[in-house]
């Protein structure tokens, strides 16, 4: 599975805090069903965490709507649908898609090597696992 044109254009325009609140929670099932040790866990626990401190008006999970209207110029046309709609379609993607969808966007050292290592780890489990079977 792939997302269309519509579902990449609006993920390339999240900015990482906002990608990252639509797509860690497919990515973090997706990860757990294949391991859930410790290390997976920290590693998604990283990738989570904020690059800079929400400002304090933000709203839910420390993300302001207005910047993420104003970086996807579309300040009219972003709806809840198109959030729900590009969520259903993340769903279909791979674990390793939905990990690359995170690689694309600006993200703070931290995060970025906590994307690079879980991939990395997920790599090495998901062999581990294989030949056990």
């Amino acid at each position: 599975a792939h997302l269309d044109k519509r579902h990449r254009d609006l993920l390339k325009a999240l900015p990482y805090e906002l990608r990252v609140r639509i797509v860690l929670p497919i990515l973090r099932q997706k990860a757990l069903q294949l391991d859930s040790s410790p290390e997976t866990l920290r590693l998604l626990d990283e990738i989570g965490e904020p690059r800079v401190p929400p400002p304090r008006d933000a709203g839910p999970g420390g993300l302001q709507e207005p910047s993420f209207m104003a970086a996807t110029g579309q300040a009219d046309r972003i709806t809840r649908q198109s959030e729900h709609t590009l969520t259903s379609a993340l769903r279909s993607l791979s674990l390793r898609s939905l990990i690359v969808s995170l690689n694309r966007a600006p993200a703070g050292e931290r995060q970025q090597n906590a994307i690079d290592d879980l991939l990395h780890h997920l790599r090495l489990r998901s062999g581990r696992l294989a030949a056990l079977a």
